[in-house]
């Protein structure tokens, strides 16, 4: 097996990540709200309504999506979210696919310009985390999860400077094929901390002035995509807005946009946000059926 690591240069470099926590205030409709602690996820059967699956979804970027996407029994849709803005995270299993819906449409409508205002701005990450980022998952009537899709409208601190939206499903390089990660390499990544993978992403971002690779007037597109066509679109869509390609080894690719000075702010809008929001929203589905994560463990 051929794994490799693929580490992102432009937001990762910025800022963490980071593994989301539960939101205290999460709003339940159609569900029961999920009370279990790390101590209780020692049980080794899994049942509709409990959280001890923990581990086996291990991807999901927020512990309450385990929870809720476990909440409900086979043949029944749920889905967990939270749109930026809104008080606390939702779960919904009576109209889910509106539920996600909304969510998606957040993301895709909003306006997608970002500018360098490069002044430090004092926050806390959960208000940051509250006002600024739409998250959700969805676990369908089939049992496939849809997500976690992460938007993330700027930094805690810079809350102009970029927009991103990734997939949480983690991909391996396996003999020059990318492919989504197996129950084994779950497995092998939660209890060995091998964590060789990527998740698929789209970026827009500034550098900051400060930054070894800012360049003047200049906005930073990113993606990191497994879809061949896509990536060949991306370096198409580079060329007509006069960008230049700077980075294309096959996975990841960096094109520099031309950006305008507005008011005296270096300003660029993306022309392409929604075709590369939806194309990231709507092929990040799990490959197998949450039952069989379950199963597996």
């Amino acid at each position: 097996m051929n794994i490799k690591k693929i580490i992102p240069l432009s937001l990762a470099a910025m800022s963490v990540m980071g593994a989301f926590t539960a939101c205290s205030d999460n709003k339940v409709v159609g569900a029961d709200e999920q009370t279990n602690t790390m101590a209780e996820l020692s049980s080794s059967s899994v049942e509709p309504g409990s959280s001890n699956s923990l581990i086996v979804l291990s991807y999901l970027r927020d512990e309450g999506t385990v929870a809720a996407l476990t909440s409900v029994r086979k043949g029944t849709a749920v889905t967990y979210s939270h749109i930026a803005g809104e008080t606390g995270y939702q779960t919904d299993s009576v109209t889910a696919h509106e539920s996600f819906d909304r969510a998606v449409q957040s993301i895709l409508n909003i306006d997608p310009t970002v500018r360098l205002i490069d002044e430090k701005i004092p926050s806390d990450y959960s208000t940051y985390k509250m006002n600024r980022q739409t998250y959700m998952a969805m676990k369908d009537e089939d049992g496939l999860v849809h997500g976690d899709i992460l938007f993330r409208h700027g930094y805690e601190s810079f809350p102009e400077i970029g927009i991103d939206v990734s997939c949480g499903i983690n991909y391996v390089d396996i003999d020059g094929n990318y492919v989504q990660m197996s129950n084994e390499d779950y497995f092998n990544s939660y209890f060995l901390d091998n964590h060789f993978s990527f998740m698929p992403r789209y970026e827009v971002h500034f550098n900051g002035k400060d930054h070894k690779f800012y360049k003047d007037l200049t906005a930073i597109k990113y993606l990191l995509s497994v879809d061949s066509t896509v990536r060949e679109e991306f370096r198409m869509d580079c060329a007509l807005e006069n960008g230049e390609l700077v980075e294309d080894d096959g996975l990841q690719m960096t094109c520099h946009a031309n950006a305008e000075l507005k008011d005296g702010v270096q300003t660029y809008t993306d022309p392409y946000w929604k075709k590369y929001a939806t194309y990231m929203i709507e092929s990040c589905v799990l490959a197998r059926s949450i039952d069989d994560f379950i199963q597996f463990f």
